[in-house]
């Protein structure tokens, strides 16, 4: 019985012991990215009246809501692009 006791005391003393390193990845927090009015498309940054083809569309850099002043961008259907498609039609 003193032999398991003593086994047990060991292995508890050993856990408490041991270093425990725990690791979480890195977080990259920018301030401003918040606060920048961009466009993103393939990890690059584009302003506002950027156009982009994506296969045979073209898109501009925006105004997500057209009511905003001052609102987040997005990527908008290219007005040309889409007139043009229209008046084929």
């Amino acid at each position: 019985m003193m032999k398991v006791l003593v086994f047990f005391l060991l292995i508890i003393s050993a856990s408490v012991a041991a270093n425990t390193v725990s690791t979480q990845p890195s977080l990259e927090l920018n301030v401003n990215s918040g606060l920048e009015r961009v466009c993103f498309y393939a990890n690059q940054r584009y302003s506002k009246g950027a156009v982009i083809e994506v296969g045979t569309q073209l898109f501009v850099c925006e105004r997500e809501k057209s009511y905003e002043q001052n609102g987040r961008l997005g990527w908008l259907p290219f007005p040309a692009a889409s007139a043009d498609s229209t008046k084929r039609n």
